[in-house]
């Protein structure tokens, strides 16, 4: 068998607002905006170099329904020059993707094929694809019982847009069981919803999650790549090759024996500078251990030394207290909060909290107060606390 390649993508979230980092870094929040554009374009251009047998998108190529053409528009002439160099892609819908309704903005062009249930199948250079798109914004039900059978001497390929058997931070879109997927007769799996990459195998069979292309917060700082998939003889071969622009990192810094403010400057200048990268933009998170400073001051300090310091942005800042020696009474304040943060009763009350809070946010931020990220919220509260009990005069 001649040896195929595809590039395997999904979850570039084109047009998402990015209203939250928005709020904290207006700069950012545009930066991030541009460089998903850039990636993708990027990444029909590796699909072009590679002289790559297809493209496929396994969902969530928008990140949401609002009616924004000029960002469909931007696909659409993306991969038609994706078709005019030989690269045909191969796409499905996922549960973000209204924009890619063919009956509401009709068909993407030539040399495109998005699967759906009115037509789950293509075959391309000898291999049959099968997919099923995203009708609804949330599927419950698992969507492999209505996966086309192989197709018998042909290598085949599925696309699918699911959280598998579930992933934290994710709610269950379209559930499925890795060993059932595994076990459908396809050779390899294209999949999407998941933004931090990985595979999975069974014997000749693979599925791979590329992850998101082009992180847009610090949880998702794993992705940044697209996965590159040889087809030949036996099991099918996987690389991966980064394509994102931007890069989340953190830095944690210990301003505790700092003397004076020059000490403090310096330690977060360095800090910033050690984050620079010579080929992607970075946002930088900082957690400082300190007892004077709150975040807005050392956001401060940090935004007048990035005026010297090209390609870094300031994510986020978060100040931590320092460990104290307990026996005061502020310390056993501090100790029993903790332990009544553990308390079953509490951590209920704390759910039902953010859930209520969740429910009032606009949809496209809402993930900023998901349920994973409860102890951090807590524990931020507590640092919060305890810098009020133990802090200075700020230097």
């Amino acid at each position: 068998m001649t040896l195929m390649r595809l590039i395997v993508s999904a979850d570039t979230h084109l047009g998402s607002p990015i209203r939250s980092t928005a709020l904290r870094n207006p700069a950012l929040g545009e930066r991030l905006k541009q460089v998903s554009r850039d990636t993708f374009r990027d990444i029909v251009d590796l699909a072009i170099s590679e002289n790559a047998d297809a493209l496929v998108l396994a969902g969530d190529i928008f990140d949401n329904d609002f009616p924004d053409l000029k960002s469909r528009a931007f696909l659409v002439a993306q991969l038609v020059r994706a078709g005019d160099a030989g690269v045909p892609t191969v796409l499905i819908r996922g549960n973000h993707d209204a924009l890619l309704d063919h009956t509401a903005h009709g068909d993407l062009g030539p040399n495109i094929h998005l699967l759906h249930k009115g037509n789950p199948s293509v075959e391309i250079a000898g291999i049959a694809f099968h997919g099923l798109s995203f009708d609804t914004s949330h599927v419950a039900d698992s969507f492999l019982p209505d996966y086309p059978a192989p197709v018998s001497g042909q290598t085949n390929v599925g696309l699918m847009h699911t959280s598998l058997g579930g992933s934290p931070g994710h709610d269950p879109y379209a559930p499925c069981s890795e060993q059932d997927l595994m076990a459908h007769g396809y050779d390899l799996w294209c999949l999407g919803h998941i933004h931090a990459p990985f595979e999975r195998s069974s014997g000749p069979v693979l599925a791979v999650m590329p992850g998101i292309p082009q992180p847009r917060h610090f949880g998702e700082r794993f992705g940044g790549s697209v996965a590159i998939v040889t087809l030949g003889e036996g099991a099918p071969v996987l690389d991966r090759r980064n394509v994102g622009h931007l890069r989340f990192v953190e830095s944690l810094l210990d301003l505790t024996e700092c003397a004076d403010q020059s000490e403090i400057l310096h330690l977060i200048d360095t800090a910033l500078k050690d984050a620079q990268d010579s080929v992607r933009d970075t946002a930088v998170r900082l957690r400082v251990v300190t007892a004077r400073h709150t975040a807005d001051d050392l956001r401060a300090l940090a935004n007048e030394l990035l005026e010297n310091i090209d390609r870094v942005f300031i994510d986020k800042v978060k100040s931590l207290a320092p460990e104290k020696p307990t026996g005061d009474k502020a310390d056993d304040l501090l100790r029993l909060m903790r332990e009544e943060l553990q308390e079953a009763g509490f951590q209920k009350a704390s759910a039902e909290v953010l859930e209520e809070l969740r429910s009032a946010l606009p949809a496209d931020i809402r993930d900023e107060l998901s349920e994973d990220l409860l102890d951090e919220f807590l524990e931020d509260a507590i640092n919060e606390v305890s810098l009020s009990l133990h802090g200075g005069d700020p230097q």
